[in-house]
């Protein structure tokens, strides 16, 4: 069985999962300390995904110090931090408010367009029709489909109330 950070892919849970007792520059460089990774390189890089969730000077603060966006922006740089080619995001929104969801959901697919494919679970149709290849499941049964369009798509999972969405790029 191969270890969780060596399987190249990233994690971001609903519930943020950040380490309460780890500041949020330990949160980012979790994984990458896992691997091994020379600390001058865990250094940059954590700063470079600071800055692209937008929480560059955050890194000595602890989740109890940071708002629930705050702390999925975080979980999403830590996911991003070990380069990963696939991002799990089980309901990345769904502790969020409306805007702050909207804003996270930007953020994924800005990350989408870097290159990065992201598998999202969600029950928000608003951010499931932002998706540009869709596959509808029920009970375990393929009931809509959409095609895909060229260069960037996203595929919707949905079983029962449940959606999932599946970005990558080409």
């Amino acid at each position: 069985t191969l270890p969780p950070e060596k399987r190249g892919f990233g994690m971001v849970f609903q519930n943020y999962a950040l380490f309460p007792h780890m500041t949020v520059f330990g949160n980012v460089a979790f994984g990458l300390e896992l691997q091994g990774r020379p600390k001058t390189e865990i250094r940059d890089r954590v700063h470079k995904m600071l800055a692209l969730v937008q929480l560059p000077g955050f890194e000595d603060r602890y989740p109890s110090q940071l708002s629930g966006g705050q702390q999925q922006r975080v979980a999403i740089a830590r996911a991003l931090a070990g380069d990963p080619a696939l991002l799990l995001a089980d309901e990345p929104t769904g502790n969020l408010d409306s805007l702050m969801a909207r804003q996270v959901m930007d953020l994924l697919e800005q990350i989408n367009g870097m290159g990065a494919t992201i598998v999202m679970v969600t029950h928000d149709p608003e951010l499931a029709r932002r998706a540009h290849r869709n596959v509808q499941v029920i009970d375990g049964q393929i009931t809509d489909y959409k095609p895909y369009e060229a260069h960037s798509a996203t595929v919707t999972l949905k079983e029962s109330t449940e959606q999932a969405q599946f970005t990558d790029e080409l």
